[in-house]
């Protein structure tokens, strides 16, 4: 449940970033990344068992949120192939 809720709690902080900021959000790994904030922050409040194994998770999600992530181009790049 508490997943859900900060997926949840994300979408609707970036909404309202979009409407009353004027922020842009060029990727959605943005949100998944803002989900992985607030699950952290809420791990605090969750029994010790629960703790960990959120924790956890919250880590393997921000890694394979930013492993999908698009790595900012330089100037320097333009032109040239990226390999990973």
């Amino acid at each position: 449940m508490v997943r859900l809720a900060a997926i949840c709690w994300a979408i609707w902080k970036s909404r309202n970033s979009v409407c009353f900021q004027k922020k842009v959000i060029r990727f959605p790994t943005e949100i998944i990344c803002l989900a992985c904030t607030f699950l952290l922050y809420w791990t605090e409040l969750q029994k010790i068992g629960d703790k960990m194994a959120l924790e956890a998770g919250t880590e393997a999600l921000k890694a394979v949120a930013l492993h999908f992530h698009p790595r900012e181009r330089r100037a320097g790049d333009v032109g040239s192939l990226l390999l990973q």
